[in-house]
């Protein structure tokens, strides 16, 4: 067994459970970078598998021949860049987010700024310690 099928295998586990956390935890970042390690352990794996099938290709060239040709073409569908493509679609997610946040602080700029003065005060409070309690 080749070891990039190894090596692959776990860090797709890994990657599941990064992904798992994230999800649980409401990480998105965490949630996509388990994803693309994911998807890199099972393109590792894949290549692996390839390797391994090669070794076996010198015993019977003509079937193995087509497993590989099956394999290449299986590995020529898969995205090349899978943490491009999952930090891509994060960006587009928070950027129309971002959007749809600054849509409705154009819409009602008053209440925008009377909550954003609200939470400055909140927090001053709370990490101004006891300086504004009257001592006697």
């Amino acid at each position: 067994m080749d070891p990039d099928r190894m090596t692959g295998a776990a860090q797709q586990a890994k990657g599941r459970a990064e992904a798992a956390t994230g999800q649980l935890a409401g990480d998105a970042k965490l949630r996509f970078e388990g994803r693309a390690d994911e998807a890199a352990g099972a393109l590792r794996s894949t290549a692996g598998e390839a390797k391994d099938a090669a070794r076996q290709a010198t015993e019977d060239p003509q079937s193995e021949v087509e497993q590989l040709r099956a394999k290449v073409e299986q590995l020529s569908r898969e995205p090349a860049t899978p943490r491009l493509d999952a930090a891509a679609r994060a960006a587009d997610h928070y950027g129309a987010e971002l959007d749809r946040y600054l849509d409705v602080i154009r819409q009602r700029p008053l209440i925008s700024v009377g909550v954003a003065a609200g939470a400055g005060f909140l927090i001053g409070r709370l990490l101004s310690g006891d300086r504004y309690v009257n001592r006697i």
